[in-house]
This record gives structure tokens, sequence and C-alpha cells, in this order.
């Protein structure tokens, strides 16, 4: 096919001034039709109208993902398609802050999801339908984001672990539960820690390694962020969560509040 020729390949529509949504839907329906129909008469095959739709594909859903991932959404949109796996808040908190995250994950999941959806998805599309190719093409992306977070989270939580060695109770991805390790010597039967202990007995594993980095390393908020791989806010924010759960509990009379839990320097 001629240079002149691909450039004329139907792809995504362009907005114009004054065009509603229904209209430029309608356009962009007309225009996957044209598109589909050429690629039955390829057979699916690899081909420049393939790749069209390809390149279509990457750029819609590297947008589209890292959106709903930065606004939080992308977890109940997976529910809503039964694409079920455990996602702590503070690991989707750490998702929506960090865009190096959001690309990464967009990457690993895209990378399965396009020449999955391309070789089995593609062809079961309906022209007379009321989705586009793009629109039906993301909620298949789903069960690959899926795959991808957990990649992502694995290695999240193995970092938190390393920090908080076997002294304090770690997630458990299977279960969606907190798993109790062993618990410390003798040596280490502090006031102080037994405190944190009931603190920390329903927080999650990432405020559990603040504190924990704070307890071993003395840092300031900064450095305890650059130990973590998080921000210096995020690690403020955690705390503020720690030391709210600490006013609540001695207010009930369950502990007396430890001096530290204010302890770290900003």
């Amino acid at each position: 096919m001629s240079t002149e020729a691909l450039a004329e390949s139907p792809t995504s529509v362009p907005a114009h001034a004054g065009q509603t949504t229904d209209q430029r839907a309608a356009e962009q329906r007309a225009a996957d039709r044209e598109l589909f129909a050429r690629l039955q008469a390829d057979g699916f095959e690899e081909g420049p109208h393939l790749t069209v739709l390809r390149d279509r594909l990457w750029q819609y859903g590297w947008n589209v993902l890292r959106s709903w991932m930065k606004d939080g959404t992308i977890i109940a949109r997976c529910r809503e398609r039964h694409v079920r796996f455990p996602a702590p808040y503070t690991e989707v908190e750490e998702i929506m802050r960090r865009a190096d995250v959001r690309e990464d994950i967009a990457i690993d999941c895209l990378a399965k999801a396009v020449p999955f959806y391309l070789e089995t998805c593609l062809p079961q599309w309906d022209p007379e339908g009321g989705r586009n190719l793009t629109s039906f093409f993301m909620p298949i992306t789903l069960p690959f984001f899926r795959t991808a977070y957990r990649q992502w989270a694995t290695g999240h939580r193995r970092r938190l672990r390393e920090v908080l060695g076997e002294s304090i109770p770690v997630y458990n991805a299977e279960w969606d539960t907190w798993d109790l390790v062993p618990p410390p010597g003798p040596e280490e039967q502090t006031v102080l820690r037994e405190t944190l202990s009931i603190i920390l007995a329903e927080a999650s594993m990432e405020e559990r390694a603040v504190c924990q980095a704070m307890l071993t390393t003395g840092g300031t908020q900064e450095e305890i962020a650059q130990m973590l791989r998080t921000t210096r806010k995020t690690v403020e924010r955690r705390l503020s969560r720690v030391r709210g759960r600490a006013r609540q509990l001695a207010a009930a009379g369950v502990i007396m509040v430890p001096s530290v839990s204010t302890a770290v320097t900003r």
C-alpha cells in the first residue's frame, strides 16, 4: 500500500468545532466500520490496516489506563467487570500519586492486552453495535491490568518487607489479611514497642514500614520517603493516620500515647 493510501486509512476521527458528542461518536463508528471491513478483507492478518489499529489501541489505552489509575477509579472498573483482586487503599493511593508507577503498569498491561485483542477479540466486534473499536477494547484490558498490578505490588510489598523484617505483621495478598509473625525477642520488649504493636494492629503495611523506619533509622521524613521510594508528603500522611489511631486508643484508655508518635523530624 502506498503512503497516500495508508494515510487515508480510517482511524480516530478528530473533533470539529460545533460538533456534538453524539455526532462525533457516530462518525467514529462509521470510520471503524470501514476499517473493520478492510481488516476482514485482509483476514485480520498483519498489514498496514492492523498496524493503524494497533497504534490507535496503544495510544488510547495508554491515556485511558493512566487516567483511571490517577483518579483511582480503575479498581471500581475492574470490579464492575468481575475482575477482582486485593488492592489495599495504600497501594491505590501510591498509584494515584506516582506517574512512574502508572506508566510501568500501563506498559505491562498493554503489552499483553493489545496482542490478545487483535488476535482473539477483534473478529468478534459488532460493526452495528454501540461501541467503537477502542471502547470495545478497554474492558478487555482489565484482566491484564490485574496481572500488571500484581507484578508491581509484589515488588512494592517486598521492598516494604525489607524494612519491616519479621518484627511486625505483613500483608497476605492471597487472603487480603495481615499475618502475625513471631513476636520480638526479649531485648526488644519495650513499652514503646508493645504500645506501637497495639496502635499498628490494624495499620496498613505502608504505615507499618514508616513507623519501623522511624524507629530503626531515626531519619527525617524526607530520608524515610527516599528509603521507601515514595514522597515526604506520603510519609507525613501515613504518620498522621497512625497518630490519629493512637489518639483514639488513648481516649478509650487502651494505651498511653508514646511520646515518639511525633518524633520524626520533618
